[in-house]
């Protein structure tokens, strides 16, 4: 249910130029702003700041590692109260409305936030010292890439900026933001040396409180958790790829292939050239809830049916044909339909919708000969479920919450009698069902009327990752007016990505999902 941006609301961000600042013990560099943003990297040591705009006076100390905004239109100073030389990147940029941008005579200069209640706003990102080299490298040239690339890192450093600035004030808070960050940090930067102490100490906390809760977020230490990342890019670059062994650990930050090679067997239960051996198999599958079966366990389809329908079965035999898969997997087809894929290739027949997924990937891994990675995802798999029943036991107790789906036509809310949905939240996650609930597989109804007849006082939406802001204030809206005689309603969010498919990928999104909204509901 997503919905266009509002062209007034959103900014275009465009980078003009980058500048550095040295400023030795005692010195001041004067800020004149015009039309222009900035934002400013401290490089080294520490600044003293002070901004005045509209005769609104803002201040505050930032020291190396943080980064903070200058509004346009305003004055004011950065001084280096320190002994040792301080420096400071200014990274120049306008703003303006989609509206403006495309040639509107009366243009507004529409600030971004710069300041909250306490002062300037300063940021910690993990990300933010390697995106400060590619700024740094600018040199005014026409390197039409690297122009590109510092747009788009410009743009995240406005979004995690407007991000901090919605969440509650509060060390808590801001470390939850650091976490966040340097997950992505650690995804986008997966081939790269990580110095975990550097990003403990890069958060503003101590080491011992930023690997806590990085293992409260994540259900993992940092180091297991790059590690978990690295060889799951890896065995994708093994079964989808030519890549030669040591190609292959050196894309994912490994430099010593034999190390990789040992890491990779002593956690996958499998030398990287078996597992690629096995891997590069031909699989196409005839129902799409099977592709994140096989994306759990490193591995992508040949072909892959979104649904079979029975006035497609000619077209979809012939692509099989095409697609020379050594293994097919499907789920109940007709005895004629079974001996034609039996044909082209063995067929796994599977009743996904008769039994869990747990177990349906240890079948299809099984028969993969790769028993031992589906053994290990749902190991990690089980690690994550204990780590987020432990934020919802901590943020909702034994309160029980409705589950509903809001989709483009309506709602569906599922009961416990409902496995696809049972499994996660009722079963993996022991959330609570509400006893007018227990007897119903699911619901669909045009209006949350009917849902709120049920007599449950709070509601945990399930929506696409695309809906707006906007629309889930309205779902909230609706629900608080429907329940405004109960002190206890509540009203709560997790998105999901793609499909609400019956398998691993779905699951393990709706976990980092519930786990990243939790502790932010928390704060």
């Amino acid at each position: 249910m997503t919905q266009q941006p509002d062209q007034e609301k959103y900014k275009i961000m465009t980078y003009t130029k980058t500048e550095e600042i040295k400023l030795s013990p005692g010195d001041q560099h004067h800020l004149i702003h015009g039309q222009e943003h900035c934002f400013a990297y401290v490089l080294q040591q520490k600044v003293k700041v002070r901004i005045v705009k509209q005769e609104l006076h803002t201040s505050n100390r930032a020291v190396a590692g943080e980064l903070f905004l200058i509004p346009p239109d305003c004055i004011g100073t950065l001084q280096n109260s320190g002994s040792l030389q301080a420096t400071v990147l200014l990274i120049h940029f306008r703003s303006e409305s989609a509206a403006d941008a495309e040639g509107s005579s009366n243009a507004r200069i529409d600030n971004l936030p710069y300041r909250d209640s306490t002062g300037l706003k300063l940021l910690r990102l993990p990300q933010a010292r390697s995106w400060i080299q590619d700024f740094q490298s600018d040199c005014g040239s026409d390197d039409v890439s690297l122009y590109y690339q510092l747009q788009s890192q410009l743009y995240a450093m406005v979004a995690a900026l407007v991000q901090a600035t919605q969440q509650p004030r509060g060390t808590e808070a801001g470390l939850i933001s650091f976490i966040e960050h340097t997950k992505q940090f650690m995804i986008e930067q997966i081939n790269s040396p990580m110095d975990m102490e550097e990003l403990a100490r890069s958060s503003g906390v101590s080491t011992s409180r930023f690997y806590q809760a990085f293992r409260t977020y994540t259900g993992l230490s940092p180091l297991k958790y790059i590690t978990k990342l690295r060889l799951d890019a890896s065995m994708h670059m093994l079964s989808g790829t030519t890549a030669s062994i040591v190609d292959v650990a050196h894309s994912v930050g490994y430099p010593d292939e034999y190390y990789f090679s040992r890491l990779f067997k002593k956690q996958l239960g499998l030398a990287p050239t078996e597992y690629a051996q096995l891997a590069k198999k031909r699989v196409a599958t005839l129902v799409s809830v099977f592709a994140g079966d096989l994306s759990a366990l490193g591995m992508s389809t040949c072909l892959s049916i979104i649904r079979l329908g029975k006035h497609q079965q000619e077209t979809v035999l012939q692509q099989l044909r095409e697609a020379e898969p050594d293994l097919i997997l499907a789920g109940p087809l007709e005895q004629d339909m079974h001996a034609a894929c039996s044909a082209i290739a063995p067929v796994l027949t599977l009743d996904w919708k008769a039994y869990s997924w747990k177990e349906r990937l240890m079948d299809i891994s099984e028969a993969l000969g790769l028993s031992t990675v589906g053994e290990r995802w749902l190991a990690y798999y089980e690690i994550k479920v204990q780590n987020a029943r432990m934020q919802l036991k901590d943020s909702l107790g034994d309160e029980p919450f409705l589950l509903v789906h809001a989709g483009q036509s309506g709602f569906r809310m599922f009961g416990p009698r409902r496995r696809k949905m049972k499994d996660f939240f009722y079963d993996d996650l022991q959330m609570a069902s509400p006893h007018s609930a227990r007897q119903i597989g699911f619901l669909d109804t045009p209006s949350l009327h009917e849902i709120a007849d049920l007599g449950c006082s709070s509601v945990l939406f399930l929506v696409p990752a695309g809906s707006s802001r906007a629309y889930c204030d309205q779902l909230e809206k609706s629900w608080l007016h429907l329940k405004q005689g109960d002190k206890q309603r509540k009203c709560m969010f997790i998105s999901y990505h793609d499909r609400l498919n019956y398998n691993p990928l779905v699951h393990d999104g709706l976990i980092d999902e519930t786990v990243r909204y939790f502790l932010n509901y928390a704060q």
